[in-house]
């Protein structure tokens, strides 16, 4: 899905840049590096299939005016639809955004979309912000050999399988690296907001839930 409005600079000095999404398939634009960190995040989230920025023009009704809306970014999975406005906590806090977010909020879900608002508080919260900064460069990389039959044999025989555990049954004198590689390519699944190391649990990504 195509930006519906090009993505541009609104000051000067602000950055702007591209971002690839393996999720999407396609290079996402950006326009603040909040927004930036909160694609990188989505690309690693399991339950989220597909990423769109700017998806569509909403038109409502906001202090007796018509009022044009354009979401920032738009995830599509199991959930259903989501737009999530990233949002700076001193724009947020301003009056016509406390008064008009609640109103787009109500005309998208009559159309049957969920609304979010992302703030540096939830991009940027720590151990998930770390832990995305360490999977986030192996999201494209070629995954290690990894039967996913035997990954199933070891959670039936032991309960839970840890990194540490996963790295052994990788096998070929696998790392840290390689079981990284596999979450974060999609094949199995973290708790982000647990600091990532060898005594970490992972799971199969369609066995399990949360994100």
């Amino acid at each position: 899905m195509k930006p519906v409005r090009q993505v541009v600079s609104r000051s000067k000095g602000r950055v702007h840049g591209l971002y690839y999404s393996r999720k999407a398939k396609r290079l996402l634009p950006w326009e603040s590096q909040l927004e930036r960190d909160a694609l990188i995040i989505l690309d690693l989230i399991p339950e989220v299939d597909d990423i769109a920025v700017q998806p569509f023009k909403l038109t409502y009704q906001f202090d007796g005016r018509d009022r044009v809306y354009f979401p920032d970014i738009l995830i599509t999975g199991g959930f259903g639809q989501k737009v999530i406005e990233v949002k700076p906590k001193r724009d947020l806090g301003k009056p016509e955004n406390l008064k008009r977010f609640p109103v787009i909020e109500t005309v998208l879900a009559e159309k049957g979309y969920q609304f979010e608002i992302w703030t540096e508080d939830d991009i940027r919260r720590e151990p998930r912000r770390s832990n995305v900064k360490s999977l986030s460069p192996h999201r494209l990389s070629a995954s290690p050999k990894f039967c996913a039959n035997r990954f199933r044999g070891y959670l039936r025989s032991s309960g839970n399988c840890l990194i540490r555990d996963l790295v052994e049954i990788i096998g070929d004198e696998a790392t840290l690296e390689d079981a990284l590689t596999l979450v974060a390519t999609g094949q199995l699944k973290l708790n982000l907001d647990e600091k990532i190391g060898m005594m970490s649990t992972v799971e199969l990504v369609d066995e399990g839930a949360g994100k």
